[in-house]
């Protein structure tokens, strides 16, 4: 009569830190491993940052584009405002997941869309210096002027870097999206196996028979 017998060895688990860096390792891994999939979520990480600091400073953009309404910026900044929403939108359609190729006409208005903010920026920058360079010409050392002048500072030079950092953003989103095929081949070529170390192994199976 034969019998098999099954022995069980524990292991000792490894010290938390070691743990911790494992885990951060393995979700690294795990990480490229996505880029290696999809190169282009780098071009649109930056996109949706360029995104995030135009709406987070857009009261201070509005507050400037109000200020100087008669540069005629309200309409730009509402372009610029749109924009930077859809254009999200349009390089998520551009790049469908289970699409090995992108949508050549979605890539091209996503281009598009890119091309004016960019545009927009420049122009809502230049017109916005030129204004605060009349208004400080006007200033002159009276208490209330430089009270005025403190308040105005406020706003409009954050308004008036913010569109700058916003154009400087999505130009390099736009330099990403155009240049991922390349970028993702190096990806490609990191190491991404898993090694498995004989530490790992929970249980050791020994099979024995007899008579």
């Amino acid at each position: 009569m034969a019998e098999n017998q099954v022995v069980g060895q524990s292991v000792e688990k490894p010290p938390l830190g070691k743990r911790v860096v494992g885990g951060i390792k393995e979700w690294f891994r795990k990480f490229v491993v996505k880029l290696k999939h999809r190169p282009m979520n780098i071009a649109f990480f930056m996109l949706a940052v360029s995104s995030l600091v135009f709406l987070f400073l857009l009261g201070k953009i509005s507050q400037a584009a109000l200020e100087y309404a008669k540069t005629g910026v309200p309409i730009s900044t509402f372009v610029n405002t749109l924009f930077s929403i859809l254009v999200l939108l349009l390089f998520m359609y551009s790049f469908p997941k289970r699409a090995k190729k992108p949508k050549v006409v979605m890539l091209v208005l996503t281009f598009v869309f890119m091309a004016v903010m960019i545009g927009l920026d420049i122009l809502l920058y230049v017109q916005w210096s030129k204004a605060w360079a009349d208004v400080l010409l006007k200033f002159d050392s009276g208490e209330l002027d430089i009270a005025l002048k403190a308040v105005r500072e406020k706003y409009i030079y954050a308004a008036m870097y913010g569109v700058l950092a916003h154009a400087v953003l999505v130009g390099l989103a736009a330099i990403l999206t155009a240049t991922y095929p390349y970028y993702g081949k190096l990806i490609a070529k990191i190491n991404t196996k898993k090694n498995v170390e004989s530490t790992e192994i929970k249980g050791e199976i020994d099979t024995s028979a007899e008579v």
